[in-house]
């Protein structure tokens, strides 16, 4: 009697939401612009109700009008119960142009799809290069295109970026609509080889050696220079300026090379596995997916009998299953633990491990990304989440102390709070008192009392990092010797501070008591004390020993553990790392480390191809032994390139070069990823320098002219990580720049770039021991090639080298060793053209690879045998307003090298043909065309441009001396005429002219071209600071420059930063300057209300 409900209602061609249902009253629907009426479907649940469409004329057929129409039918029961459904109808206009949907299958779009939402953006894995994109219209008679897809609705997808655009028309034509997509693969993880050496080099990244991946040049850069967009943007955090030219970026820099990238997407390469014997030739795009399916990957399952067959095996574990260890550790419970052991669970040891897991997710999910602001709510950090599964996990061994696998996974949790500090630069204070963690200031206050200490002893300039330990080392003695123990004590402190700094591995943060990688191997400890027969537990006991030089100890661990498991990968490279440390190592365990490093390196290679849910427990297991964040595993496979290079065969399947470009990657990554500026970024731009380094001296046997570019490109950009890179000024990276500048000048010793760079690095030289009779000599060959620079500018690269470089000791000596070459050479052809017929024809043979001598009169052979003296590297650190960059001192990486290296960095050792081979290979022919190409009369000639990089290089050279300043503030006039934009060029010299004339240095700031006081920068703002700071101590007040640039400064850096000046001013009574100022600062005026206000308060009206 009182069901008033329908049984259906339908609403004919026109599809509702939600379906119908009875107990639903409010639908909605759209309707194609070409219709003008539908027609109702109807039906009440009770045959006894009746119902009534309140709409128009009141029948089943309903008239439209564009836009809203609501159409309601009430129905009726028996007993007069009312109930209403309504329909709300929407038209389509004629003129309008959206989608209803915009999909991308197995993807999600950012933001969600909206039809008023018009840019969009998605992440896709590396080894998809072809998606489906699904565009669909409210309306069938709205016009769809996708421009990028074929008629199936896919898109090819290039390397890195692909913008997919969909046009939707409107039915009458009238209108339009554009939606973007911009679709991103994530980063080919693997160094790419191409096919052709031209592709090679035009698509070669500078900082990774590898494919460009959403390649960005830098805009009005001339010749142009293109990055990797993450590797650009990790320069420019450091520093706002050009990585080649030093000049400050503008607004707009970055420019996007969407035809060069889709050119590389299509160029040919090879597969990841090419070296395990697979021939495909492919896309760059498509590599990826290959790779994935490839069935030359690495065996999952590693041949046990490449162990068990060695002899260490058959001695100690042929009869036994176990080898004496000489580790001997006791479990106890330390401070720092016992502070950790809050968790309050009344000992349910289940659950406290699972809220310490669930904490390191939340953790993962916090991790800041480079260019993140790192500000998070009290107690929301990923550093408070990682301390409460440290502090879960600690708690839970308080009730079962004799658990291994809680020790373990506690000493997991500490090692990643160590590489959470040091890569992601996040700082917390974590329930203890002795805390060695320093904030800038205290750093920078021990800095300056270290480089004092360097002065009292006579180290001036910018002194190494060895310099500056001598010196600390001197000052501790004679302070003992005085009596002074406290001092000394303090000297002390401020040594072994230092040298935790300068390490080109983790060994000192695995020393450290009271660090956390430290507290990690202590509990790795704890682990195998109670469960010496887990490999896990001996893996990460072995690695941490091989870190602090105990090498004898650690290799008994991975001999355990390796016999344990012999076909673990990750145990096989470390057992490599390990034989490379002993003593008198012979050349089969070299051989033997060789297999062992390359199936870990191999083993890396493989997991990007994997199934996350594959292998999982060794992944977990190794964690961080194999991260490619790790310096140990980076600097073991630099380790395994050297090996490879000394002991190369025709059947070894991996090329030196293959792993040196791997590791340039992998470590350009890491420190791409780094947020912070840690000991741990040093470390990794240690190795990335070390590959290109060992890349560069491959490439330097090459013997054709196209090389000599490729040589300049690879020199430049090297100079140029060594300049922007956080490590400290060390005798080694001095040395490895002024190698390689000195490569470059001896590849085209007509540059003026070349000779710029070299210059720089010759003044670095000086700088670092500026009293020195080397450090002299350093100075007038830092002249001389700044010289050089600039009188080739204008002038092609090709001919004679300069008259200042030909005076310069070192080319002298490169020159004279040339001549001794080419002598010998000349008499090895006539003793063969002496020979008998067979012979003489074998010599030609044997002499084919020998080309034609480079531009400036030497081969790109005879860079080989260029003079070991002095490499000199890191730009000149400027004499004032500006600190020097970091640089690390050498330690043992990974392993010791396979051969004991010299103290100076070596460059172009002895080495065969097959090893110098790039990692691609191209016919040759095309080679010969590709040089005739370069070296042909219709190619125009390449000019040196003007720069003003080698004034400002000479200016600092003559600014060193009292005795020509005059001559290097004229030089850097001209800089400011050429360059206005350069800070360094006022800021230098006005403070030539400071002491002397002050007012004179404040005219030269007053000339730097300042933005708005809203668009200024910190640079800007250390302009209008000195400003503030000369007129101050001149106690010029009135002067007009005072009053703009103290607003100015304030406004950047904060009022704060103005106090003591604002306590001068009105304590002389310049209570109008006052006011302007403050008026200034807040943008308001002096006759403001609220100021006036404060103005009494301050006594100042």
């Amino acid at each position: 009697m009182d069901n008033c409900d329908l049984e259906k209602l339908l609403v004919d061609g026109v599809k509702l939401c939600p379906p119908f249902q009875p107990e639903i009253t409010l639908y909605t629907a759209t309707v194609p612009s070409n219709i003008s009426t539908v027609t109702l479907d109807l039906l009440t649940s009770d045959c006894g109700a009746s119902y009534r469409i309140l709409c128009g004329d009141g029948s089943r057929t309903v008239k439209l009008e564009d836009g809203l129409n609501q159409v309601d039918v009430e129905v009726t029961s028996e007993d007069g119960t009312l109930k209403k459904y309504s329909i709300e109808l929407t038209k389509l206009l004629a003129s309008e142009a959206s989608l209803s949907a915009l999909i991308i299958k197995r993807q999600q779009l950012h933001p969600a799809f909206s039809p008023d939402t018009h840019e969009y953006s998605c992440q896709v894995n590396f080894d998809r290069h072809v998606v489906t994109v699904e565009a669909q219209v409210p309306d069938h008679n709205m016009q769809v295109t996708v421009k990028e897809a074929c008629s199936s609705g896919s898109v090819r997808l290039n390397v890195g970026d692909t913008l997919v655009t969909v046009n939707v028309s409107s039915p009458d034509g009238t209108n339009s609509q554009v939606y973007t997509i911009l679709i991103t693969q994530e980063q080919i993880p693997l160094a790419v080889s191409f096919c052709e050496m031209n592709d090679q080099m035009e698509f070669e990244c500078p900082v990774s050696l590898s494919a460009l991946y959403r390649p960005f040049s830098i805009n009005q850069s001339d010749p142009k220079a293109v990055f990797s967009a993450p590797y650009i943007d990790m320069l420019t955090r450091r520093s706002k300026v050009h990585p080649f030219t030093d000049r400050p970026l503008g607004d707009s820099w970055k420019v996007p090379e969407s035809e060069l990238n889709n050119r590389m997407s299509s160029a040919s390469v090879k597969c990841f596995f090419a070296h395990r014997g697979c021939e495909s030739v492919l896309k760059l795009a498509e590599i990826g997916a290959h790779a994935k399916g490839c069935p030359n990957r690495p065996p999952v399952n590693l041949d046990t009998k490449e162990v068990t067959e060695m002899s260490w095996y058959k001695k100690h574990f042929t009869s036994s299953r176990s080898l004496e260890i000489e580790t001997k550790h006791c479990l106890q419970v330390r401070n720092w633990e016992k502070r950790l052991q809050t968790a309050v669970d009344e000992g349910n040891i289940d659950d406290l491990c699972g809220h310490a897991e669930s904490q390191i997710k939340l953790y993962q999910e916090q991790l800041p990304k480079p260019g993140d602001m790192m500000q998070y709510e009290a107690g929301h950090s990923p550093l408070d989440y990682l301390e409460q599964a440290a502090i879960h996990y600690a708690t839970a061994i308080k009730f079962k102390p004799r658990d291994y696998k809680l020790h373990f996974l506690l000493g997991k949790t500490l090692e990643e709070y160590y590489y959470a500090t040091e890569m992601y630069g996040l700082k917390k204070r974590v329930l203890e008192e002795d805390d060695q963690n320093l904030n800038e200031a205290q750093t920078t206050g021990r800095q300056e009392e270290i480089l004092a200490i360097c002065r009292l002893h006579g180290f001036l300039g910018t002194p190494t990092v060895e310099n500056q330990l001598k010196a600390l080392d001197k000052e501790f003695h004679q302070l003992k010797e005085q009596g002074q123990s406290g001092k000394a004590d303090y000297v002390q402190t401020l040594f072994i501070w230092l040298s935790k700094k300068v390490g080109k591995d983790c060994k000192a943060g695995v020393c450290d008591e009271e660090g956390w990688l430290h507290r990690a191997f202590l509990k790795y400890l704890d682990a195998w004390s109670l469960s010496p027969e887990k490999w896990e537990l001996n893996l990460q006991v072995g690695r941490l020993l091989l870190l602090q030089g105990k090498s004898r100890e650690a290799l008994q661990h991975l001999l355990s553990a390796l016999a344990l498991a012999p076909s673990q990968a990750v145990l096989r490279f470390y057992m490599g790392l390990a034989i490379l440390q002993q003593d008198g190592v012979s050349v089969e365990e070299e051989r033997e480390a060789i297999l062992f490093l390359q199936q870990g390196l191999e083993y890396v290679m493989d997991q990007y191809f994997t199934s996350p849910d594959q292998d999982r427990e060794q992944k977990q297991d190794a964690e961080y032994a194999l991260s490619t964040v790790n310096v140990q595993f980076l600097r073991g496979c630099l380790s395994l390139g050297a090996l490879l290079s000394k002991h190369m065969t025709s059947g070894q399947k991996i090329c030196p070069v293959l792993v040196y470009h791997t590791v340039a990657l992998f470590a350009a990554r890491a420190v791409s990823m780094c947020v912070g500026w840690g000991e741990l970024i040093q470390q990794l731009e240690w190795v990335l320098l070390d590959a290109h380094f060992a890349l560069l001296e491959v490439l330097m046997q090459q013997q054709s002219m196209i090389r000599q570019v490729w040589i300049a490109q690879r020199c430049q950009a090297l100079t140029a990580l060594i300049r922007l890179a956080c490590i400290a000024p060390c005798r080694e990276l001095l040395d490895m720049q002024e190698k390689v500048c000195e490569v470059g000048v001896m590849t085209t010793p007509r540059s003026s770039t070349a000779l710029c760079l070299l210059g720089l690095s010759q003044l670095a030289q000086y700088d670092s021991d500026p009293s020195s009779e080397s450090g002299q000599a350093a100075m007038a060959d830092a002249c001389l090639s700044f010289q050089a620079s600039i009188a080739l500018e204008g002038s092609e690269l090709t001919g004679d080298p300069p008259e200042q470089l030909t005076k310069q000791k070192w080319w002298r000596d490169h020159l004279a060793k040339e001549k001794k070459k080419t002598d010998r050479q000349a008499s090895v052809k006539a003793t063969e053209a002496a020979g008998p017929p067979e012979a003489t024809a074998a010599g030609r043979a044997a002499g084919r690879g020998i080309r034609a001598v480079g531009r400036g009169g030497a081969t790109a052979k005879s860079a080989a045998s260029a003079p070991a003296r002095g490499v000199r590297t890191a730009a000149a650190a400027k004499q004032s307003g500006q600190t020097a960059r970091g640089a690390a001192a050498k330690s043992d990486g990974g392993g010791k090298s396979p051969a004991k290296a010299s103290s100076k960095t070596q460059l172009f050792s002895c080495k065969s043909k097959q090893e110098c081979s790039p990692p691609q290979a191209e016919p040759a022919a095309a080679s010969v065309k590709e040089e005739s190409s370069l070296s042909g009369a219709s190619t125009p000639a390449i000019m040196n441009m003007k720069s003003h990089a080698p004034r400002l290089g000479l200016a600092r050279a003559l600014s060193r001396s009292s005795d020509s300043h005059q001559q290097a503030c004229c030089l850097y006039e001209e800089v400011i005429a050429m360059a206005p934009e350069v800070h360094d060029a006022y800021i230098e010299l006005a403070n030539l002219l400071v002491k002397s004339d002050p007012l004179a240095a404040v005219d030269v700031y007053s000339r730097f071209p300042l933005k708005p006081v809203n668009e200024q920068t910190f640079d800007d703002a250390f302009i209008t600071g000195e400003i503030v700071r000369i007129l101050m101590k001149q106690e010029l007040f009135d002067h007009p420059q005072l009053a703009p640039n103290l607003i100015a400064y304030g406004k950047v850096m904060g009022l704060s930063c103005l106090e003591k000046y604002i306590d001068i001013l009105d304590g002389k009574f310049m209570t109008s300057l006052l006011k302007t100022v403050y008026a200034g600062i807040h943008d308001k005026s002096v006759d403001d209300e609220d100021l006036r206000e404060f103005f009494r308060f301050k006594c100042w009206i």
